[in-house]
């Protein structure tokens, strides 16, 4: 069966070329002037900071530690490159690996602020609640890397800057490619599942169902897509918050391209973490942003559409979360086929 998924794909394309064109150049445009020059800066100092032997020469308690600010600050898949690197450098098992690439793997500070505070939201205070609630959350994966265990492994050649800078130029450049392709894939995904008016089931609330749907394959374009629904800022900035925890399909692609995963387990913890996120988001946006919650005195208008709204993204975001799994247990399945 494992023909089956790209046919449907194949089918897809051929049916509605348009939908899947226009998904394919908006991700690419946003990737060649939002992803590229914002990532590939941290992609390459990343490599470089590795190459330099930093995590073999620190005290070996305190080099999973590392991890974590190291994925924060470089961004999707930044986290998940660094453990498949050291996975292959031999410093870490691949259960290790693969643990450290779950909790590491976290949404750039810099995309917050610039582009999903600023550009989706239009509103600078909006990204407070969004990066104490990720990244505050994202401090509870230091429990699970505290337990990695590193060897102490000296570095097999002196850094040299002149023979380092190039080599960790290459990588940031390989890697930024495979993100990418990840990006247009998933949102051509995204695309051909919309062509199929499954979202119409909703009614009135397919936009909110649309948004969901869309922030599981794509998180840049689901939560675009959700700034501008009718919810509270509350609602839309804890499920923005969601999918930029969970990332989607497309960080899953971009994930699995730098180490092996364990897709259903990896999958679990991103959710688990998410969730954590999404109702940290939630309770901390009126404390940053007071004028802008959901005041007290709402019509019952308001309140039904806010109620329906909120169950159309849940409902969609349930059934997508269904799609992911069968999805990554698809790939599991198929890396076990000889």
């Amino acid at each position: 069966m494992s023909y089956l998924f790209p046919l449907l794909i194949l089918f897809g394309l051929i049916a509605v070329p348009d939908a899947a064109f226009s998904a394919a150049s908006q991700a690419a445009l946003l990737w060649w002037t939002r992803v590229l020059p914002s990532l590939l800066p941290y992609l390459v100092a990343s490599s470089l900071l590795l190459k330099s032997g930093i995590l073999s020469r620190c005290p070996r308690r305190l080099a999973p530690f590392l991890l974590l600010p190291l994925g924060a600050l470089g961004g999707y898949p930044v986290g998940a490159k660094l453990a498949g690197k050291l996975y292959r450098d031999g410093i870490l098992t691949l259960p290790d690996a693969q643990k450290a690439a779950a909790f590491t793997s976290l949404p750039n500070p810099v995309f917050l602020i610039s582009v999903v505070a600023a550009g989706f939201f239009h509103e600078s205070r909006t990204a407070l609640p969004l990066l104490c609630g990720i990244y505050g959350t994202a401090l509870f994966g230091l429990i699970p890397l505290s337990r990695i265990r590193f060897p102490a492994v000296k570095p097999s050649a002196p850094p040299a800057l002149a023979r380092d800078l190039p080599a960790a130029i290459s990588d940031g450049m390989q890697a930024i490619l495979q993100i990418g392709g990840c990006l247009v894939f998933a949102s051509v995904l995204g695309a051909l599942l919309d062509a199929t008016g499954v979202f119409r089931l909703f009614g009135a609330n397919a936009p909110a169902a649309r948004a969901a749907a869309l922030g599981l394959f794509e998180m840049t374009s689901g939560v675009s897509a959700l700034a501008a629904l009718p919810l509270s800022l509350p609602l839309r900035l804890a499920f923005s918050a969601f999918f930029l925890q969970f990332g989607g399909i497309s960080v899953l692609l971009q994930s699995a391209s730098q180490l092996s995963l364990s897709l259903p387990r990896y999958c679990l913890i991103r959710l688990m973490t998410a969730l954590a996120a999404a109702l940290a988001v939630f309770l901390l946006t009126p404390l940053f942003c007071p004028d802008a919650a959901v005041p007290t005195l709402a019509t019952g208008a308001e309140m039904r559409r806010n109620v329906f709204d909120l169950f159309a993204v849940s409902l969609s975001s349930a059934f997508g979360l269904l799609l992911v799994f069968v999805f990554t247990f698809g790939l599991s399945k198929g890396k076990r086929t000889p």
